[in-house]
């Protein structure tokens, strides 16, 4: 393990605090390449990263891939895609990680790219400008678990669910629809309560009823109750739509929960329950599922 070489190909907020843990993890310097450190002179932003770490600056994927045993992507998904595919060229047998937030297609696509056993899918499970480099990873692939092995000893939290490429990748996509739709939700409902000097007391009724019922106690109240109460429930965010039009307020998230309701109501899915709140929420996901694949 002494003499495991790591690279990681961008360096930006995640790649720099991979870096750091990575190199005093193992306590060896640490390989990384990104067009942005070819510049000259370098941004002072990327100079300030630099500061107090162990690397080594490569000009180009290839030399970084050839030269290290385990590599690890952490770039923008625009171009993961093309990162894949300029490191796959080398047909190195260094493990490849992939961690970039795209599609479990996209990943599985890219895996074709490389060595047979050399690439990982991979999944960052919480905020890097949070928790840094200690936040939860996932790891899914043929060899996910030997990743996870060489991970940990850096001193990464890794965890392996799967043996399937493209499965970590589900889970991040999956988990993000929500995070990124609360992180929307926050940001109209904050500009509705700001514009009525409301902001403490909206956050004060929102907090107490997370605390109230907790996650997995609320996700089966909405979900159970949204047999029920769909249609009335659509209703409501088209006045919370016509609220945001008097304030000058663009309500998009208004609108995208009033379509949701909107079509769970016409699917039928109050009537398929009898206007009777079921008893848990894999019933109605089971029923708006099928009326999905039975639409698409």
């Amino acid at each position: 393990m002494e003499r495991l070489r790591c690279g990681i190909i961008g360096f930006g907020e995640a790649g720099s605090a991979f870096a750091r843990q990575i190199s005093k993890g193992l306590k060896r310097r640490v390989l990384i390449t990104d067009p942005l450190l070819n510049r000259n002179p370098l941004p002072r932003y990327v100079q300030e990263r630099l500061q107090g770490l162990r690397v080594d600056m490569v000009p180009a994927i290839p030399r970084l891939v050839k030269s290290c045993d385990v590599v690890i992507s952490l770039v923008t998904p625009a171009v993961a895609s093309s990162v894949a595919v300029e490191a796959g060229k080398t047909r190195s047998r260094a493990l490849f990680i992939d961690f970039n937030s795209i599609s479990p297609t996209e990943k599985q696509a890219c895996s074709r790219l490389f060595v047979e056993g050399t690439f990982v899918d991979g999944a960052i499970l919480g905020s890097i400008g949070g928790e840094g480099a200690t936040t939860p990873l996932a790891l899914a692939g043929p060899c996910a678990k030997r990743a996870s092995t060489l991970l940990r000893s850096a001193g990464l939290r890794v965890s392996v669910i799967s043996t399937k490429v493209g499965e970590a990748s589900a889970l991040k996509i999956c988990r993000s629809i929500f995070m990124k739709g609360v992180e929307s939700l926050l940001i109209e409902t904050l500009l509705a309560a700001n514009e009525f000097r409301m902001t403490e007391p909206v956050l004060r009724s929102i907090e107490q009823t997370f605390n109230s019922y907790g996650l997995r106690s609320m996700v089966h109240m909405l979900v159970t109750t949204h047999a029920v109460h769909c249609r009335r429930r659509a209703s409501e965010m088209q006045s919370a739509m016509k609220m945001m039009d008097e304030i000058g307020i663009p309500g998009r998230m208004c609108k995208a929960a009033r379509d949701v309701l909107a079509a769970s109501s016409r699917t039928g899915l109050t009537d398929h329950f009898g206007d009777v709140v079921p008893k848990n929420c894999e019933a109605v996901i089971k029923y708006l599922s099928a009326c999905d694949r039975a639409m698409g």
